[in-house]
C-alpha cells in the first residue's frame, strides 16, 4: 500500500466518531470521580491517577500514540484535537509492547471501568450512567474502532494485519 488513500483510514475519523468516543470516554470518567468524591473524597486519588493520568500521561504519551500511524502519518487522532495530542507524545514508536508497557496498558484498561464501582453501588444512577458510558467506550473500541486500529502494538488491536504507515 504506496498511497495512504487507498486506505479509507488514511482520511481520519469522522466527527461523529471523535463525538461518540470522547463523549463515553469523559462521561465515564467524570461520572466515576464524581461518584467516588460523593462517597469518600480521599479514595478519589488513585482513580484520579488511574484515569486522569492514565490516560494521557501512560496510554497517550507512551504505549499507544506514540505507535499511532493516524496521529504521525496522517495527522488526525481519536481522543483529541491532533496537535494538542502531537505534544502530549514524547517520540515516535515502532517497538512492540514490552511486559512492563503491556502490565501497565492492562491495568490502566481494567481499571478505569472496575475501581469507581464499589463506591457508585450505592448510587444506582450514577451507576447506571457510569455502566452506560463504560459499555458505550468499551464496545465502540472492541467493536468497532480497534478492528479498523493501525496501532499494531497495541493489545486490543483487532485488525489483524494492517499496512504499514508510510
Amino acid at each position: 500500500m504506496d498511497d495512504p488513500n487507498d486506505c479509507p483510514l488514511a482520511e481520519g475519523f469522522s466527527v461523529v466518531e471523535k463525538v461518540y468516543a470522547q463523549g463515553s470516554f469523559f462521561s465515564m470518567g467524570i461520572i466515576g470521580t464524581f461518584g467516588i468524591i460523593r462517597v469518600d473524597w480521599i479514595m478519589v486519588l488513585p482513580y484520579i491517577v488511574i484515569y486522569w493520568y492514565g490516560i494521557p500521561g501512560i496510554i497517550m504519551r507512551h504505549l499507544n500514540c506514540p505507535r499511532c500511524p493516524h496521529l504521525h502519518s496522517y495527522g488526525d487522532c481519536l481522543q483529541f484535537p491532533p496537535k494538542l495530542t502531537a505534544r502530549l507524545v514524547k517520540r515516535k514508536k515502532t517497538t512492540p509492547f514490552g511486559p512492563v508497557e503491556n502490565a501497565l496498558f492492562w491495568m490502566i484498561a481494567l481499571l478505569i471501568p472496575t475501581y469507581p464501582v464499589y463506591w457508585l453501588w450505592a448510587q444506582p444512577i450514577l451507576l447506571a450512567v457510569f455502566v452506560s458510558a463504560a459499555g458505550l467506550w468499551y464496545g465502540g473500541q472492541l467493536f468497532y474502532f480497534c478492528k479498523r486500529c493501525r496501532v499494531e502494538a497495541c493489545p486490543l488491536n483487532r485488525a489483524g494485519a494492517v499496512p504499514k504507515a508510510i
